[in-house]
C-alpha cells in the first residue's frame, strides 16, 4: 500500500468517524467484571459481564457504531464470552478496516480500559505525578 492509498484510508475513515464511531472495549475489567487479579484466561472467560457497560455496547451498536473488544486473551475466549452473553461486536484485537503498520493495536475513534490514563496536555511534572498516583478502576 502506497503512502498515498493510506492518507486516502485515513481521510476516508475520519469523515466516517464524524458519523459513525468506532469503539475499542477492553475486555477484563471492562466488559467482564474481573477480579481485580489475573489468573488465567479461564478465570476470566468465567467472570461475569459488566451489564453497565455491555447495555452501553447494546446501545452503540444498535445506533450503527462498530465495537471492537481489544485484550491480550485469546480472541476465541473473548468471541466466546461475548456470544455467551449476546454482546454484539464488531472485530477483535484488530480493525481490519483500516490498515496500520503496527497490527497490536486497532484502530478506533476511542478507546474504553480500566487501566488507561487520559493525556490531555498535562506539563512533564504534572503528568508524571499523575501517573505515578494512577490505579486501576476494580470493582
Amino acid at each position: 500500500m502506497t503512502l498515498d492509498d493510506q492518507s486516502q484510508n485515513a481521510e476516508q475513515y475520519n469523515k466516517e468517524a464524524l458519523v459513525k464511531k468506532t469503539f475499542a472495549f477492553d475486555f477484563a475489567g471492562v466488559i467482564s467484571t474481573y477480579k481485580g487479579s489475573f489468573v488465567s484466561e479461564e478465570t476470566c472467560a468465567e467472570d461475569e459481564p459488566n451489564q453497565e457497560v455491555v447495555n452501553a455496547i447494546r446501545l452503540l451498536h444498535k445506533k450503527g457504531h462498530k465495537i471492537i473488544v481489544h485484550s491480550t486473551l485469546q480472541s476465541s475466549i473473548i468471541a466466546e464470552f461475548c456470544k455467551k452473553h449476546d454482546i454484539p461486536i464488531t472485530y477483535i484485537n484488530e480493525n481490519p478496516e483500516f490498515s496500520q503498520g503496527n497490527p497490536g493495536k486497532p484502530v478506533a475513534t476511542v478507546y474504553i480500559d480500566d487501566r488507561a490514563f487520559n493525556y490531555s496536555g498535562q506539563t512533564t511534572e504534572e503528568l508524571v505525578e499523575a501517573l505515578e498516583k494512577f490505579k486501576p478502576y476494580y470493582k
